[in-house]
């Protein structure tokens, strides 16, 4: 089975080696360095699954490599940029990897691309599938049609979304038979509100970026403080980094040492804007995963006594 997952190798090439990997039954790259989890002693390492903000698109030394360090246990980095928890539940030698190590790290994904009434996943990365039109789009073009076409429905497509999540993630949880250690790793709090008044003036103006994150909030995207709360109460510990340190920093050229030329990288398709842009306005910076390893060490270290 082969999903679309977005490929962060090619465009980033001068910014990093992201040492990619694949695991046995999965053709899916993943963040090395690798190894076989499947060829060592039962909790000899620990995994960590998410998205790009655990596979650390755009920075050298990510948390899962950072904590690996600290307690002397190698991390297999198993995110994929843009999934959601229901990814793994299609790879079902994921889930045996994950439950070869001693623990999991189990980042709190986005929302943004599960499952509604109007839209079905597909494939649990981005994606989804207009039950109406029975196109494949994105799932930013998927909320614009919601906003466009049923935005008075918005709030219950919402919550139908969350509760897709929710399931999606104890299915997962469920699956595992290490202790999971939920990680709320973003630059807010899980708890936040949406201005419905501020939505209709900004959707009657077009501005769908501003409306779009205004339903959506940041990372992770449309997950809030209650969906969480339920999330984290069916894992063994969870932990907490709130952190926007070091974003904006500017992309350096790892050969020159020199920033890119953000004019190379326009109009080179979706997975290069962010490199047209010079700067890391949207990835976790390295300050920000030194700040994710802190948070986690205390409570790692708790689990594994």
């Amino acid at each position: 089975m082969q999903l679309w997952c977005p490929d962060y190798q090619t465009p980033d090439i001068e910014i990093a080696d992201y040492q990619e990997f694949t695991v046995h039954r999965c053709d899916i790259k993943f963040r090395g360095p690798g190894f076989d989890p499947f060829a060592g002693a039962q909790g000899s390492y620990f995994t960590c699954v998410g998205a790009a903000q655990t596979y650390g698109r755009f920075c050298e030394t990510p948390f899962p490599a950072l904590l690996a360090d600290r307690i002397g246990l190698k991390a297999l980095n198993l995110a994929v940029g843009g999934a959601g928890p229901g990814f793994y539940l299609q790879y079902p030698s994921l889930i045996d990897a994950a439950n070869c190590g001693k623990f999991v790290i189990l980042q709190a994904m986005a929302a943004r691309h599960d499952t509604n009434s109007r839209f079905e996943a597909n494939g649990h990365v981005e994606f989804l599938k207009d039950r109406i039109k029975g196109d494949i789009v994105d799932s930013g073009t998927a909320w614009r049609r919601i906003v466009d076409e049923d935005f008075e429905n918005a709030p219950g497509y919402i919550a139908e979304t969350r509760r897709s999540w929710l399931e999606e993630t104890r299915r997962l949880i469920d699956a595992l038979r290490v202790p999971a250690i939920f990680f709320w790793y973003s630059s807010r709090e899980p708890d936040y509100e949406i201005d419905w008044d501020a939505m209709r003036e900004l959707r009657a103006r077009g501005e769908y970026v501003d409306l779009l994150n205004g339903l959506w909030g940041d990372v992770p995207q449309l997950v809030d403080g209650p969906t969480a709360q339920e999330a984290a109460a069916l894992c063994q510990s969870q932990a907490r980094c709130l952190s926007r340190r070091g974003m904006g920093a500017v992309l350096i050229n790892r050969q020159t040492g020199k920033p890119i030329d953000p004019a190379h990288y326009k109009d080179r398709g979706l997975e290069y804007q962010p490199l047209a842009m010079g700067r890391n306005h949207y990835y976790p910076s390295a300050e920000m995963h030194e700040d994710a390893a802190d948070a986690l060490e205390p409570v790692v270290r708790r689990v594994i006594g």
